[in-house]
């Protein structure tokens, strides 16, 4: 395949992240103009833009954020939901071979946020559901109703667990891991723990119904004046997956991100992508989830870390196009490592 410089870019000098444990799939930090949340479509590792209802004002972006950067989603209809996917192709070591969702048995994820109740809000529930899209909830996290605590259930399915003495009128950052294993699975919540991977005893830890999901939800409740507050989300696998693609700010006439992690440090990494469609195509590396024509981007190495993060300008004029991509880690020997692969919209 040849270089086809559709977009061109710049290699960005950043400092460099300390991989750990864990692959980080998705982030949301909400960090958009004051306004209706439907529609817009930063962060990174996402398969599409938030749904936010037909008017796209299911949720608003409010200021000043939890995080105490950018802003923060504030719910804004009882009972209404708002909705994203994460761009799980490709990753197929952690999704469930009958459904392709989030959950193989013998995997652990880790979902974290900011969250508390508006301070002029009375709902009584509020919370990140993990959904299998169009076809139900599977777990609640945030504030179940029947209690102003933090907890989680299954909804429908089980009664909540609460964290005693915990208060959704106080900002806190909820970390929920969950051990899907054959049957039920294990989940365990902390409030405020003191890393984002904590290895201490959970304020929660319990066995719950078998479930997977593919979507989140933010959704909130039960009261007179709705209003639950979010911000940086984060939905990351426990463990090494390999070689990871992300992508964020996918704007036209703007700058986006690319970012690739988990490299052997020093080796070229390759990131190629299609306008046509997914694929499969056959390569030398093997299948890619990309139709001809693929165009490639110049491979460059990785840094001390494994990563690679560089800045492609996206013309103007090409908001809606679809673009899929997908990366590899070129072996000096020969061969390479594909990455997950990406199907996303230009903004």
């Amino acid at each position: 395949m040849r270089i086809i410089p559709l977009i061109p870019f710049l290699l960005l000098a950043t400092s460099p992240l300390a991989l750990t444990q864990q692959t980080t799939l998705a982030t949301e930090s909400f960090d958009y103009g004051a306004g209706p949340l439907g529609g817009q479509a930063g962060g990174s590792g996402w398969h599409n833009e938030w749904w936010s209802g037909g008017n796209f004002d299911d949720a608003m972006v409010t200021y000043p954020g939890l995080d105490g950067i950018g802003g923060a989603a504030r719910t804004n209809y009882e009972h209404a939901g708002s909705y994203r996917m994460p761009s799980i192709g490709g990753w197929g070591s952690i999704l469930d071979p009958d459904n392709d969702a989030l959950g193989a048995d013998g995997t652990s994820m880790w979902i974290s946020f900011d969250s508390m109740r508006d301070p002029n809000s009375d709902d009584s529930y509020g919370g990140i559901v993990l959904n299998m899209a169009w076809v139900g909830e599977g777990l609640f996290i945030g504030s179940p109703w029947g209690s102003d605590e933090w907890g989680i259930e299954v909804p429908w399915v089980t009664g909540p667990t609460f964290v005693a003495g915990s208060s959704v009128d106080t900002q806190a950052h909820l970390v929920c891991r969950i051990d899907f294993l054959p049957g039920d699975e294990r989940v365990q919540l902390w409030v405020n723990p003191a890393s984002d991977y904590p290895t201490t005893a959970g304020d929660i830890d319990i066995m719950l119904p078998d479930f997977r999901f593919n979507e989140f939800k933010m959704t909130s409740g039960s009261g007179s004046a709705t209003g639950f507050l979010f911000d940086d989300l984060e939905l990351a696998a426990e463990g090494d997956l390999g070689v990871g693609l992300g992508i964020r700010n996918l704007i036209a006439g703007q700058p986006a991100t690319i970012t690739v992690q988990g490299a052997a440090p020093g080796n070229n990494i390759l990131v190629a992508y299609s306008l046509t469609g997914p694929g499969p195509s056959p390569t030398p590396l093997g299948n890619v989830d990309l139709s001809a024509p693929i165009r490639q981007m110049q491979p460059f190495p990785a840094d001390a870390n494994g990563q690679l993060v560089f800045d492609v300008m996206i013309p103007p004029g090409t908001t809606g196009m679809p673009v899929f991509l997908q990366a590899a880690e070129l072996l000096a020997g020969g061969g390479g490592n594909l990455s997950n692969s990406l199907a996303v919209s230009i903004q």
